[in-house]
């Protein structure tokens, strides 16, 4: 059963010292994510290197410029079953019933010559990609966001682990940029004049989607400044504050598995707003063969 955080209190935490090589203020940083993962379960993450108004320009484009035959041609397997990706590819909106619509991608290292691709091991997929003459650089920089995006995640997990009472580097061995599972989703949420049927919670709050635990280990989103998000809490759902600039971070079922919920996943849901907006969320992910035993810190 999901657990009801203590707090919707979300902290913007400066997390440069994880690149740095000060003790102290890596501890201070600790200090902080721990605090915070047992409080709401949320907070952003500041001072991260990333420039998150290019990320919002190409993806904006991106989905702009895709045409209904290109989202099909792409489309997950169960989208279009002649594709067998069942990870990678577009997840289309259908009108008159679902109105969101994705991209999601994998891991660029997974080439026809991974060892698990070539086992054919289940989900990994090595990745399918808009034509670049109609999408130009579309590719690269998404390539290059993903190795970023797992770097950023990867220091995040230093800052975990000294939380956690661990050496920074306890989860650097499990964290392989070659091996890991780890995912970018580009979510759209479209403004629509004639939205179809939404869902409703037990409270009576319309949503876009419904309360869940995230399965990664931490999961690292970048949104547009459109309120949405809420977590349970002891007091009942609460609403989630935006940011433009920062990284909204929280950890999933892995880590809460990990640690014997010291650091729980945090029930969150999105409430239903009829707005054009991003949702960019990384979903960091140990590899398929890794082996981590839990532990109580």
């Amino acid at each position: 059963m999901p657990i009801p955080m203590p707090s919707a209190d979300v902290p913007t935490i400066d997390v440069s010292p994880l690149f740095g090589t000060d003790p102290d203020a890596k501890a201070d940083v600790a200090r902080q994510i721990d605090k915070a993962c047992r409080g709401s379960g949320f907070f952003y993450a500041s001072h991260h290197g990333i420039d998150v108004q290019k990320l919002q320009d190409v993806v904006n484009e991106f989905h702009r410029t895709m045409t209904d035959e290109e989202k099909h041609a792409l489309a997950i397997n169960a989208y279009n079953p002649a594709n067998p990706r069942v990870r990678n590819g577009y997840y289309m909106a259908v009108k008159g019933k679902k109105a969101v619509e994705s991209w999601c991608y994998l891991n660029p290292s997974f080439d026809a010559d991974h060892p698990m691709i070539k086992a054919g091991a289940p989900m990994h997929e090595v990745n399918i990609w808009p034509d670049e003459d109609r999408h130009p650089g579309f590719r690269a920089f998404s390539e290059q966001y993903y190795r970023d995006m797992f770097r950023l995640s990867r220091h995040l997990m230093r800052g975990f682990a000294l939380a956690l009472g661990r050496p920074e580097d306890f989860f650097d061995a499990a964290l392989s940029e070659t091996d890991t599972l780890s995912a970018v989703s580009m979510i759209r949420y479209p403004y629509l004049d004639d939205y179809p049927p939404v869902k409703t919670g037990p409270d009576g709050t319309k949503l876009s989607f419904e309360d869940h635990l995230d399965v990664s280990m931490i999961t690292v989103l970048f949104q547009t400044e459109v309120q949405n998000l809420q977590v349970e809490t002891v007091d009942g759902w609460r609403d989630l504050p935006t940011s433009g600039e920062n990284f909204l971070v929280n950890c999933g079922t892995y880590l809460g598995y990990l640690t014997h919920d010291h650091f729980p996943a945090p029930n969150h849901r999105v409430k239903f707003r009829n707005a054009e907006r991003l949702s960019l969320p990384f979903f960091l992910h140990a590899g398929a063969n890794t082996t981590l035993t839990p532990f109580t810190p």
